[in-house]
């Protein structure tokens, strides 16, 4: 089967926690975050291939993981969990990057022993998410399934937030904080404007390390395992 690929990076040292890791990003997705740094480019750059040539296209010296990402992997569900097969069957583990829409994809992958770890993106304050992202759904009940799922399953569970400011506020993290509690981590992101989707973005000055740090205090008070991810590096809370 042929998958909607966007693009390869062959070595990344952020994306999956204390690996060196290729990252898979595969096209499309079923919102339209206005600070989205690369939605043009998913949607844009596509091009179909199987599973295989996906790998045969990196070069594994130095990669210790996959990282499945998007766009919105979960909407090729087919795609993500061949990949994942090809993954383990090389013993990578392996990470997947959702929005959180599509819980059955990551139950499904976790009941086949595909995926080592979950990164889930809470864009915003819950009644916030048809105005920033596009997105008019039950997306809590998405979340809350996706982190029990994992939890039940001993699989990790990060969930992260990019905070913006004029958009949010210390109660939008405080809300989301509450309601993730039970994940393994929440990491609340700095804001980057100048490759904002929506021109109107590009105008927010992004928080300072020292407002996310408050703000990371705050998301201590429900969740054990909080950091702060900035552009002079992470902060353990």
């Amino acid at each position: 089967m042929k998958i909607k690929v966007s693009g390869i990076v062959e070595l990344s040292t952020i994306d999956y926690p204390k690996k060196c890791s290729a990252v898979i990003f595969l096209s499309d997705c079923n919102m339209k975050c206005k600070y989205c740094h690369n939605y043009e480019y998913i949607t844009k750059n596509v091009y179909e291939m199987s599973a295989e040539e996906v790998f045969n296209d990196i070069d594994f010296l130095f990669a210790e993981a996959i990282v499945i990402s998007g766009g919105e992997p979960t909407l090729q569900p087919e795609g993500v969990i061949e990949l994942a097969k090809l993954a383990k069957s090389k013993g990578f583990p392996v990470k997947i990057d959702t929005n959180g829409t599509h819980p059955e994809v990551i139950e499904e992958l976790i009941k086949n022993n595909l995926i080592d770890y979950v990164a889930l993106d809470v864009k915003c304050r819950f009644d916030k998410y048809k105005e920033l992202t596009g997105y008019d759904g039950d997306i809590k009940e998405k979340i809350l399934k996706i982190i029990d799922i994992c939890k039940k399953n001993n699989i990790f569970i990060e969930c992260r937030t990019t905070f913006i400011p004029t958009v949010m506020g210390e109660e939008d993290i405080e809300e989301i904080a509450k309601t993730v509690k039970d994940c393994n981590l929440y990491a609340i992101q700095q804001f980057e404007p100048k490759d904002a989707y929506d021109d109107e973005f590009k105008k927010i000055h992004p928080p300072k390390p020292k407002e996310l740090i408050e703000l990371g205090k705050i998301a201590k008070k429900y969740v054990d395992n909080v950091v702060v991810r900035s552009f002079e590096g992470e902060i353990r809370i």
